[in-house]
């Protein structure tokens, strides 16, 4: 009888250790495959799911800082979620992460003292919709098109969506391996111009051949103005008279999986951005204080200023696309280091 006990009480243990699934995460997993229509072999899911399951650990516990006061934005999972940290690099700009200098030739620009609290490019027609590069490092082309599409529109009054593929297969860069959006101005500036996206469309990978077709130009450049490194007040000068403007990010993991509020993170590295992006505005957010904070932080702000960019990691990253990153904050990320716009 003593025996039996033995070997059931084994029984119990081994099926204890054994049983390490998680119904919640199951069910959570097959929730993110349906959503985003993944599908994958069956050894491939097995591999997938791990990833999703470290990249979720990931989100959870910054959300808990969030929760703690202790970050001012939250994350969420998305359509990049089965992603390796790796994979996540291919995406973004490895031609970018050499340092900048600072002394970058620059137009001189004098700061005007009346310049509007905030403003939103998207108000106003500027911008095109959101769009996902997929697994290409084109964040480049999406910056520099979407820079000249505002352009063209303050001129014509027309929203063109510019063709990101053509800088790619014919402007002899690096296409899903980087690029520089002042190398995609020099091209559309010496070529015959650039081509819309319904001329030709986008498919997340180099062609080996160039499609470009002069009937189809939608506009052309004559120059473009970089703007000094990591001025922010000009940068907001830039972008509150001229439109948006192509900026760069040094993008750290908790970017990829960023859901809301206005960014701050520490581990970001102005000097050696990574990811290209469009600045469409910028804003404030009124701030609530306690008695004792006011008495504590008499002369500090109360609110907290923020830029919008928007991204190319598709409508279900972020808020609809687009993020708010901390504002006059000591050119945070690097939003001021390589901020550069075309003149049509």
């Amino acid at each position: 009888m003593r025996l039996l006990f033995c070997l059931i009480s084994l029984c119990g243990a081994f099926s204890y250790c054994f049983s390490t699934r998680n119904p919640e995460l199951d069910s959570e997993w097959e929730l993110f495959k349906s959503t985003y229509e993944k599908n994958y072999t069956e050894k491939e899911e097995s591999f997938r799911k791990q990833v999703w399951e470290k990249n979720m650990k990931f989100i959870n516990d910054q959300n808990l800082l969030y929760k703690e006061g202790k970050l001012s934005y939250y994350l969420g999972m998305n359509n990049l979620g089965d992603l390796t940290d790796k994979e996540f690099k291919i995406m973004l700009n490895p031609s970018m992460l050499q340092r900048v200098r600072r002394d970058t030739t620059t137009k001189n620009f004098s700061i005007f003292s009346h310049l509007p609290k905030s403003v939103d490019w998207r108000e106003k027609g500027f911008i095109t919709p959101v769009r996902q590069q997929g697994r290409c490092g084109s964040c480049w082309a999406f910056s520099a098109t979407g820079a000249v599409e505002g352009q063209l529109f303050l001129k014509t009054g027309k929203l063109v969506e510019l063709s990101k593929q053509n800088l790619i297969d014919c402007s002899k860069f690096q296409g899903c391996h980087g690029g520089t959006v002042t190398s995609a101005f020099k091209y559309i500036k010496k070529n015959e111009g650039i081509v819309s996206e319904e001329c030709y469309p986008y498919v997340a990978k180099k062609n080996s051949l160039c499609s470009y077709r002069s009937e189809c130009a939608a506009v052309k450049i004559r120059d473009y103005v970089v703007l000094p490194y990591g001025n922010e007040e000009i940068l907001m000068e830039a972008v509150a008279i001229v439109g948006p403007v192509s900026v760069s990010l040094n993008a750290q993991k908790s970017l990829h999986f960023y859901k809301g509020g206005i960014y701050v993170e520490p581990k970001c590295k102005p000097r050696y951005t990574n990811h290209a992006l469009l600045l469409v505005g910028y804003g404030y957010k009124e701030g609530t204080k306690d008695k004792k904070s006011r008495l504590e932080e008499e002369n500090q702000y109360e609110e907290t200023k923020f830029w919008i960019l928007k991204n190319s990691w598709g409508v279900n990253w972020g808020k609809k696309g687009y993020v708010y990153i901390a504002k006059d904050k000591n050119n945070h990320c690097g939003v001021a280091t390589r901020a550069i716009y075309p003149i049509l």
